[in-house]
C-alpha cells in the first residue's frame, strides 16, 4: 500500500472535493474510465484512500508485523437510482513500526473496478475496519463516454503520486500494477506546495491508425490552466512510435513552481498519420500546508493530541500559554514551536518532531495503563523516554527480599552518562514503574531510596549499597 505523510492527506482534506465521509473512518475517492476491449462498456477504476491512524492494527505470536484489514465496497447507480454494478475487495496492510500503526502518519490506498456502459453515474464507496468495525463512506460521480467510435480516443486521466515500471514477479501490491507499471493513485487530487514536486499522470489512447508502413507516430503534450482559464504552464510535447492500436501514456510533470491554487491539467494527443486528435482535462490543486484554511476548524481531540506530544518539551511559560488557547490557536502555536526546533526549516522534514512522535507512540504502546493504550506518555517511563529518547542500555531485576521489579535505564551520551531507576512496588498495589532515583542533574535524586524501602520491610534481605 501507498505510504504518504499524514500532512498530505490533511492538506487534501482542506480543499473540498473529492468528497470525504463524515464517519469514524476518513475515506477519499476518485475514479477514471478506461475502454473495455469488448462490447463498448468501460472499466471504471475507483481509487480509495484511508488514514492509517484510524485503523486497528493487531500483532500475532508468529510475526514481527502488525496487521490491519479493510473491506471496501463500491456501488454505481444510474440517474434513476438503479444499481448498475458493484465491486468488493479486502486488503491487508502491515507495518513493523508501532508509531506508524498507533499514531498514524501514513495513508493507505487501493482501488476497485466497475463495468459500466456509457452514461452518468453516482458512485458510493464504503470502507469497514475488519477489527474495530469502524466505517467510512464517500461518494463521487462520473460520466462514462461511448468508447469505440472511429478515430483517436483517450481514457480519463488518472492522477498519481508515483508511476514506475515494475517486474510482475516482484512483491508488493500487484493490484496497483497496470500494464507493467506500478501506479500509486492520488484520489485527493491535491499536492503540497514546495513539497510534492512531481505530478504523475496515467492515460490510455485507443484507435491509433496503424495502416501505414511503418506503423507511424503520435504526439502527446501537456499544459496547465489556472482557475480563470489562463495558461500558466506548458510542459511541451513528445513524439512516440505507435506500439499498436492502443498506447499507454505516463508523464511526470514538475509542479514545483506552481503557487497554491486550483488548476486544470490538459493532455492533448495527436495521431500524426491521420486527422485523429483527442483532448482530456483533469482538475487538481496545489495546497499550502502552512496556510490557514477558510472554514476548517481543528477539533479539541486533535488539538489535545498535538499538545500532549509537545508537552514535555514546553517551558512552564509555554505550558501556561497553550492552556489558554482555542483548538485552532493551539495548532498554530505548536506548529511554530516545532518549527523553532528545526535545524533546517526550509525542508519539509523535521527530525526533532518526527523523533518526538515516535517516542510518544512507543510510550503509549508499551507503557499505557488503560486498554486504549493512550496514557503511556503520562507515566514516568513515558516522560523520560519522550524527553531524553531511548536508553543506551536497559536491565531488569527484582529487589532482594521484597521482590519488587526494578528497571534500570542507562544513557551513555547524556550528561556524560546518567542512570534512571524505576521500581514497581506491585505488592503495595502500584500499577506502574515509578522513577525513584536518577543521576541526571535535572531529575529526582534520592541516593538513599533503597534505605527507605529497607525500613519499610526490615526483615527482608536487602543489599547494603545502592547501585
Amino acid at each position: 500500500m501507498r505510504i504518504l505523510t499524514l500532512l498530505g492527506l490533511a492538506a487534501a482534506a482542506i480543499a473540498g472535493a473529492p468528497l470525504w465521509g463524515a464517519d469514524s473512518l476518513t475515506l477519499v475517492v476518485d475514479c477514471a474510465a478506461f475502454r473495455h476491449p469488448e462490447n463498448g462498456t468501460a472499466y471504471v477504476e475507483v481509487y480509495c484512500g484511508l488514514l492509517g491512524r484510524q485503523l486497528s492494527f493487531l500483532g500475532t505470536d508468529t510475526s514481527a508485523y502488525l496487521y490491519a484489514g479493510v473491506f471496501l465496497e463500491a456501488t454505481a447507480t444510474d440517474v434513476d437510482g438503479k444499481t448498475v454494478d458493484s465491486a468488493q475487495t479486502y486488503f491487508l496492510s502491515q507495518t513493523r513500526d508501532t508509531s506508524q500503526a498507533r499514531f498514524g502518519t501514513v495513508g493507505l490506498y487501493d482501488y476497485l473496478v466497475l463495468r459500466l456502459p456509457p452514461g452518468s453515474y453516482a458512485i458510493g464507496v464504503t470502507a469497514i475496519d475488519d477489527v474495530s468495525k469502524a466505517t467510512g463512506h464517500a461518494a463521487t460521480t462520473i460520466t462514462v463516454p461511448e468508447f469505440g467510435a472511429t478515430g483517436l480516443e483517450s481514457s480519463d486521466l488518472e492522477l498519481a503520486y508515483e508511476i514506475r515500471e515494475v517486474d510482475s514477479a516482484a512483491g508488493g501490491n500487484q493490484r496497483l500494477v497496470n500494464e507493467g507499471r506500478l501506479v500509486i493513485p492520488n484520489p485527493t487530487g491535491r499536492y503540497r506546495s514546495r513539497q510534492d514536486t512531481l505530478l504523475h499522470v496515467y492515460a490510455e489512447l485507443y484507435g491509433l491508425n496503424t495502416a501505414g508502413e511503418p506503423t507511424g507516430t503520435f504526439a502527446v503534450g501537456y499544459r496547465v490552466k489556472d482557475s480563470l482559464g489562463n495558461d500558466v504552464a506548458d510542459f511541451g510535447g513528445a513524439r512516440f512510435a505507435k506500439p499498436g492500436r492502443t498506447a499507454v501514456i505516463t508523464k511526470a510533470l514538475n509542479i514545483r513552481d506552481l503557487p497554491a491554487g486550483n488548476y486544470h491539467l490538459i493532455m492533448e494527443a495527436v495521431d500524426l498519420d491521420s486527422p485523429g486528435r483527442t483532448l482530456k482535462t483533469k482538475a487538481f490543486a496545489i495546497v499550502d500546508p502552512e496556510a490557514p484554511a477558510a472554514g476548517l476548524t481543528v477539533n479539541e481531540t486533535d488539538a489535545q493530541l498535538m499538545t500532549d506530544i509537545a508537552w514535555y518539551f514546553f517551558s512552564e511559560a509555554e505550558k501556561a500559554r497553550v492552556k489558554e488557547l482555542s483548538p485552532e490557536g493551539k495548532k498554530n502555536f505548536i506548529r511554530q514551536f516545532w518549527r523553532g526546533l528545526d535545524d533546517d526549516p526550509a525542508t519539509p522534514e523535521n527530525p526533532v518532531y518526527d523523533d518526538a512522535v515516535r517516542r510518544f507512540a512507543y510510550a503509549n504502546e508499551y507503557f499505557s495503563l488503560n486498554d486504549a493504550r493512550s496514557n503511556g506518555w503520562r507515566t514516568d517511563r513515558g516522560r523520560v523516554l519522550i524527553t531524553y529518547g531511548f536508553p543506551s542500555n536497559e536491565s531488569e531485576e527484582e529487589l532482594p527480599g521484597m521482590g519488587y521489579p526494578m528497571i534500570k535505564w542507562e544513557y551513555h551520551n547524556l550528561e556524560s552518562g546518567v542512570v534512571f531507576l524505576f521500581v514497581n512496588d506491585e505488592k503495595a498495589g502500584a500499577k506502574d514503574f515509578r522513577l525513584v532515583h536518577s543521576t541526571h542533574p535535572r531529575e529526582i535524586s534520592d541516593p538513599v531510596w533503597m534505605q527507605r524501602y529497607r525500613r519499610a520491610a526490615p526483615e527482608d534481605d536487602w543489599p547494603q549499597e545502592d547501585e
